[in-house]
């Protein structure tokens, strides 16, 4: 089993490639219904305008299967290694830690993909995709982008898609002399989140007019109260149109909602109206460019145009990496110390569930067959409950505070059947001699290490003290004694 992380994205492919394989809520809920995974796999499925990777822990084979789901979704005849990457164990760990903190948006610090992780991982958990290692994997990212965005700035003054198609236009009509928008008027079409984020940066300008359209009114009406825009009717998106001196299109619409031979005329407007289309699927026929009175920049132009806003924040980028680093470490640690519990906690319950198996055997003809199943049941349950704790307690044991693979490993000896020992080193357990006898004797002192007087206070005080039961007294011992053996060095 291997962590892994691969797809597409703005950095290994064009933006029309992106475009045919981004998938829309629905159209994940399907593929999760076709994924047939190795029976341990965990997979996380992200799809957004500028990327749609897969986070999975499973086999290759896995990996292969879930590309062809993807292709298929896609309409494309093969999964397109080309335009795609694929990068695994601590690099795909890594991956998704630069992901969700905004190092691997197309503007450093998007502060949006963290929430549309949280929505992926959300939906992967509704389709029961994802167990214990993802769940880890999942919040320890979300994790590392809540250090970066409070230890670095790398988030400070950082700009969405959306956000930065407003920066975009500012730049644009600065050239002609017009700052901050001014005497500008704004069409926003979607109400969606690109949209809401596109409002929210043009409070820091000064346009003459914003407006905002879209198919739902309800929405639309919504949004635009929050941020005191006007609002057209969807059908009357053109006519708004050819007032307009900038567009910002985020609908999210699978088709185009502006073509050429729709647009209308200005002929009283001295300036091309600059259309930013940050949509994927894009909303804008490109072939609206050819246009006089219309100037058009998708994504491919926008990231473009981030690499001076990039240059800017690169400073930051050494510190959050190391934050990063930092947290891969742990991670990384962590899941070794569940690899090399494992075995251990197996033995454990293959032991118990064996002697369970036997007792209930043993006094089977003193049941009938109805009742069987209820003792079955009622003696598993009590099983399980009794593992529960020192289970927990054995997956939250730092490995730094103990002797810890020679703890896992004398654990592992110790529950583990004496016919099933042949992997079992012999250091850990050896064999008394045959003339030897077990007698108290034998048995760890550990008052041997106290004084005379430290003695005689222990035993007055456990002479005063009030009598414990014999379940927690002897609870108690037998945790003073694998204590002891966790930490005892190496032989």
């Amino acid at each position: 089993m291997t962590f892994y992380a691969f797809g597409i994205n703005h950095s290994s492919s064009a933006v029309a490639v992106a475009e045919a394989f981004r998938a829309s809520p629905e159209d994940q809920a399907r593929m999760y219904e076709r994924f047939d995974l190795s029976s341990d796999a965990e997979v996380v499925l992200l799809s957004t305008c500028n990327r749609t990777e897969v986070y999975l822990y499973g086999r290759f084979r896995d990996c292969l299967h879930i590309q062809h789901v993807l292709a298929q979704a896609a309409g494309w005849a093969s999964w397109p290694s080309g335009d795609a990457f694929m990068v695994q164990d601590e690099a795909a760990i890594r991956h998704v830690l630069h992901v969700a903190s905004g190092l691997q948006s197309v503007v450093l610090g998007d502060a949006q993909i963290l929430s549309q992780m949280k929505e992926a991982y959300q939906r992967a958990i509704d389709h029961d995709s994802v167990h214990s290692l993802m769940h880890r994997l999942m919040h320890t990212a979300f994790r590392a982008a809540k250090r970066v965005v409070h230890e670095t700035e790398l988030a400070s003054g950082s700009a969405s898609i959306s956000t930065a198609a407003v920066a975009m236009a500012e730049t644009f009509f600065a050239q002609y002399g017009f700052s901050d928008l001014e005497s500008q008027h704004v069409l926003v079409l979607g109400a969606g989140k690109m949209g809401a984020l596109a409002l929210h940066a043009l409070a820091n300008y000064t346009p003459e007019s914003v407006t905002l359209s879209n198919r739902t009114q309800e929405s639309a009406h919504a949004l635009a109260a929050e941020h005191d825009a006007a609002v057209v009717d969807w059908n009357r998106r053109y006519e708004a149109l050819q007032k307009a001196d900038v567009v910002i299109v985020a609908t999210g619409a699978p088709d185009p909602v502006l073509t050429p031979g729709e647009v209308p005329e200005r002929p009283y407007k001295p300036l091309p109206a600059l259309v930013v289309d940050v949509a994927v699927p894009r909303n804008v026929a490109p072939t609206l460019n050819d246009h006089a009175d219309y100037t058009v920049r998708d994504m491919d132009a926008l990231e473009t145009w981030t690499d001076e806003v990039h240059a800017q924040r690169r400073s930051e980028v050494p510190d959050a990496e190391a934050i990063c680093e930092e947290i891969l470490s742990d991670f990384v640690t962590w899941v070794f110390h569940q690899q090399a519990l494992q075995p251990a906690i197996q033995a454990i319950r293959h032991t118990f569930e064996g002697i369970r198996a036997k007792e209930v055997e043993r006094h089977a003809h003193r049941i009938d067959s109805m009742d069987r199943e209820e003792v079955e049941r009622l003696t598993q349950s009590i099983m399980q409950k009794l593992l529960a704790v020192p289970i927990v307690r054995l997956k939250n044991v730092d490995p730094e505070s103990i002797d810890f693979v020679h703890g896992i490993k004398l654990l592992h000896a110790l529950f583990t059947r004496a016919d099933d020992r042949d992997e079992i080193d012999d250091e850990l357990l050896p064999e008394r001699p045959a003339e030897g006898h077990p007698s108290l004797s034998d048995r760890p002192r550990h008052a041997s290490h106290t004084t005379d007087e430290e003695s005689t206070g222990a035993a007055s005080a456990t002479d005063n003290a009030a009598p414990r039961c014999p379940y927690e007294a002897a609870m108690s011992d037998a945790a003073d004694e694998i204590s002891a053996l966790l930490r005892s060095p190496h032989s």
